[in-house]
C-alpha cells in the first residue's frame, strides 16, 4: 500500500456524483447496424470514400457508451447523470454548471452541436468556474472525454477563453498535462477508445468513472486534506442516521430552553451546535485518524514527497545552515518525545558527513525548525505554519467570499487593522456586543513572527494573502482603547461588518467616521481564553510585605 492508495480511499469515500455531457449518447455502441450489399465499389463510391476521410475532426462521430458508463459508475458507488445537451443549446450551459455546485465530478465532450469545436464545453466550464469563484473555490474535477486527440490544443484553448473572461479572476495555468488554479480546480483530458481496444493511452466508457475516481484523488495531495475528505464523506454517510435522532417531540425541550435564555437569540447558535454534536460523534465512530493519520500514514505520504528532500534549513551564527534526515530520521522525531529528539537521530556518522556539511542542529532548531523538512524555504514554512495556526484559531476571515453574502458580526475576538491603531483585538463580552450603546473594547496586538496568539491573513492590493501572527503584548490592558460605532439595535444582533466591493474589503466605521479594517473573527474559545489572560494581568494582587519572605513571583 502507498499513499496513491490512501488518496484513492478518501476520494472514492467522498465522490458520490458525476455528471457526464455528450451529444451522442448510445446504448450500445457495438450493436451492428442493417445490413449492407456487398458490391465492388465504383469510382464515385471511391470519390465519396475520399471526402468522408477529409471531414475535420470535429465533423466525426464520437458515441457514447451511455449504458456501459452508467453501469460502471453504479458499480463504484459513483451516481452518475449523463446528459444529452442536443436541441437544448441555449440553456444547458446554466443547467449545467447549477447541477455541478451539488455534483464532485463533470466529464465534457469537446465537440457537440454538430461539431462546435468545444464551444459548448468552453462555456460550461466558464459557468462551472464563475459559481465557484461566487463560493470561494472549490475542489472541482472537469475532464474533457473526447475522440479528439489534440490534447495541448485543446487544454490551451479552454485556458485562453477561461483567462480572458471578466468575471473569472482566478487565474488557470497548464500544469503538465492538466490545467489548475489556485482554489482547487484540475481540468483533464482523456481520449475516448471509441471500441477500439488497440489504444492503449485511450479509456473506454467501462474505464471512465474509476480513472476519474484517479484523477480526483489527485486533488487530495496531502495527509490532511485526505483526512478532510473522508471526515465529511463520514459526515455525509451519517447524515440521515443523524437527521433521525431529531424528531419533533425534542422541539418542546428546546422552547423551555430558548424561554429561559435572559437573550433569547443565543438559542439559535445551540440548536446549531447540538446538531453539530450529534454529526461530530458519528464521525468519531468512522475511526478516520485510525486509517489516515498513523505512523505508518505518515511514512507513506513522506516516501510520495521523495525522502531525497528532508532537509532542515536553520540559523546558526547568522548564516542558514542546512541538515540531511533520513525517512527514519523523521519518523522518530515525530514519533518520540521532544526531549528525546536529539539522541534519536538513527543518521550514522558515516551517512552525516556524506550527506551534511554542518553539524548536528542544536536541540532548540529541532523544535523551531523543524516544518522546514516539508518546504523548500524557510519562508515558505512560516507562511504554512501561518495557515495552520489560521485554521486553528479563527472562524472567519476576509478570505472567505462567502461573508459577503453573510456579512460578520463585531464582537468578542474581532480582529481590526487601521494605519493609525495598527492591529486590534476585540475583547467586548458577547452579550455587549450584541445589545448595549455601541462602546466596543480593544487592546493592541503587536506583530510576532516567533510566538504568535493568533494568526490572520491580510490581504495585499493584489488580493494575495499574507498571514501575520499577532501577541497580546504585556500589560495591554494599559494601552486599551475604547471605540463608539454608534448605538445597536438588539434585533439587528450588534454591529454588523460591511463589505466595501471598490476596495475588495470588509470595514466598520465608528461614530468619528474613521474606518477599520476587518480582517477575521477569532473562533469564540481562542478569543476567550485571551479575555480571561488579560482579565488576569488586571487582578494581579500587590502589597507591601517582609521582603526576605515573600514569595518569588514571575
Amino acid at each position: 500500500m502507498n499513499f496513491a492508495d490512501d488518496q484513492y480511499k478518501a476520494a472514492s469515500s467522498f465522490a458520490y456524483t458525476m455528471i457526464v455531457v455528450d451529444d451522442e449518447p448510445v446504448d450500445d455502441p457495438a450493436e451492428p447496424g442493417p445490413a449492407l450489399e456487398v458490391k465492388t465499389p465504383g469510382r464515385r463510391d471511391a470519390a465519396a470514400a475520399k471526402k468522408v476521410d477529409q471531414k475535420t475532426e470535429a465533423q466525426r462521430s464520437h458515441p457514447l457508451d451511455a449504458k456501459g458508463l452508467i453501469k460502471s459508475a453504479l458499480d463504484l458507488g459513483l451516481v452518475c447523470s449523463v446528459v444529452n445537451p442536443s436541441g437544448d443549446e441555449g440553456s444547458v450551459a446554466k443547467s449545467v454548471a447549477k447541477a455541478s455546485l451539488r455534483a464532485d465530478i463533470v466529464s465534457l465532450d469537446w465537440h457537440m452541436n454538430h461539431g462546435d469545436d468545444g464551444e459548448l464545453a468552453s462555456e460550461i466550464i466558464q459557468e462551472i468556474l464563475c459559481g465557484d469563484e461566487a463560493i470561494g473555490g472549490r475542489l472541482r474535477l472537469i475532464a474533457i472525454y473526447t475522440g479528439n486527440k489534440d490534447q495541448n490544443g485543446i487544454l490551451e484553448k479552454i485556458a485562453e477563453r477561461i483567462n480572458a473572461a471578466k468575471d473569472i479572476s482566478d487565474t488557470v495555468i497548464k500544469d503538465g498535462k492538466v490545467l489548475v488554479n489556485s482554489t482547487g480546480l484540475r481540468l483533464v483530458w482523456l481520449e475516448k477508445s471509441l471500441g477500439n481496444k488497440k489504444l492503449a493511452s485511450a479509456v473506454s466508457e467501462k474505464q471512465l468513472p474509476k480513472q476519474l475516481l484517479k484523477s480526483f484523488a489527485d486533488l487530495s495531495n496531502g495527509l490532511l486534506s485526505n483526512v478532510a475528505l473522508a471526515t465529511i464523506s463520514a459526515m455525509r454517510d451519517s447524515t440521515h442516521h443523524v437527521l433521525s435522532k431529531f424528531s419533533s417531540d425534542l422541539d418542546g425541550p428546546f422552547f423551555h430552553h430558548r424561554a429561559l435564555l435572559e437573550n433569547s437569540s443565543d438559542s439559535m447558535d445551540y440548536a446549531v451546535s447540538i446538531v453539530m454534536s450529534a454529526m461530530k460523534s458519528e464521525v468519531n465512530k468512522s475511526q478516520i485518524a485510525e486509517q489516515y493519520t498513523t505512523i505508518n500514514a505518515i511514512k507513506r505520504r513522506l516516501e510520495a514527497a521523495g525522502t531525497d528532500s528532508l532537509i532542515l534549513r536553520y540559523i546558526k551564527e547568522g548564516a542558514e545552515k542546512q541538515f540531511h534526515f533520513s525517512l527514519d530520521d523523521i519518523l522518530t522525531i515525530i514519533e518520540s518525545k521532544e526531549d528525546k529528539w536529539p539522541a534519536d537521530i538513527l543518521t550514522s556518522a558515516k551517512e552525516r558527513k556524506e550527506n551534511n556539511s554542518n553539524a548536528k542542529p542544536p536541540h532548540p532548531s529541532f523544535k523551531s525548525d523543524f516544518s522546514t523538512v516539508f518546504s523548500e524555504s524557510r519562508d515558505d514554512a512560516s507562511q504554512s505554519m501561518m495557515r495552520f495556526s489560521f485554521l486553528s484559531s479563527s472562524n472567519s476571515s476576509e478570505l472567505s467570499k462567502v461573508s459577503r453574502s453573510v456579512l460578520p458580526k463585531l464582537g468578542l475576538g474581532s480582529v481590526l487593522h487601521s494605519e493609525k491603531s495598527g492591529y486590534l483585538l476585540c475583547l467586548q463580552a458577547s452579550c455587549d456586543a450584541a445589545r448595549g450603546d455601541g462602546l466596543f473594547f480593544f487592546v493592541p496586538l503587536d506583530i510576532s513572527k516567533s510566538s504568535p496568539h493568533v494568526v490572520v491573513p491580510h490581504l495585499n492590493s493584489k488580493g494575495e494573502p499574507n498571514y501575520i501572527g499577532l501577541a497580546v503584548p504585556p500589560n495591554c490592558y494599559t494601552k486599551s482603547l475604547t471605540i463608539n460605532f454608534g448605538d445597536i439595535d438588539p434585533a439587528d444582533g450588534g454591529v454588523t461588518v460591511n463589505f466595501d466591493v471598490s476596495k475588495n474589503i470588509f470595514h466598520v466605521l465608528c461614530s468619528e467616521k474613521n474606518e477599520y479594517r476587518w480582517l477575521a473573527n477569532l473562533k469564540y474559545k481562542r478569543a476567550l481564553r485571551i479575555s480571561q489572560d488579560v482579565s488576569q494581568q488586571m487582578s494581579r494582587i500587590g502589597f507591601d510585605e517582609f521582603e526576605p519572605f515573600r514569595e518569588k513571583r514571575s
